[in-house]
């Protein structure tokens, strides 16, 4: 390593640092497996209202591609509307991650496509209107 250079052994550094992730190592997913199946062997209940739905580890995170606008304003409606109203009745501990699972199983549920058309029309008739002036 020269010493006139300060960043010599950055990537040296960077190197030796773990991951966030866990690695795939047999050892790795027999600690899982062992830690999921003394979860579901264990006999104590879970309290829906401080108890989260599902871990984060079985949650998949997908890109969403918004407006930014859009974005804004579903986390404003997440955090200030629907979280507050979880919190009011009750529930603790709540997570983005279960609020996004279940707004998406409204949406699928509730058959939405209607309401969901006319919203994806609205923006293009929109976009078209835009265009042309």
């Amino acid at each position: 390593m020269a010493e006139d250079d300060p960043f010599a052994d950055l990537g040296e550094t960077l190197e030796d640092e773990p991951d966030d992730e866990p690695q795939d190592t047999d050892e790795a997913t027999e600690s899982e497996t062992t830690e999921e199946t003394s979860a579901r062997d264990s006999v104590e209940p879970r309290d829906p209202m401080t108890d989260t739905a599902f871990s984060y580890e079985a949650a998949k995170q997908r890109p969403f591609y918004a407006r930014e606008a859009t974005i804004e304003d579903f986390d404003s409606w997440l955090k200030y509307e629907l979280e507050r109203e979880l919190n009011q009745q009750g529930y603790q501990n709540i997570v983005v991650r279960e609020m996004t699972d279940a707004l998406l199983r409204t949406v699928v549920e509730e058959d939405l496509v209607d309401e969901v058309t006319d919203r994806f029309e609205q923006a293009r008739e929109s976009a078209s209107s835009e265009s042309t002036e």
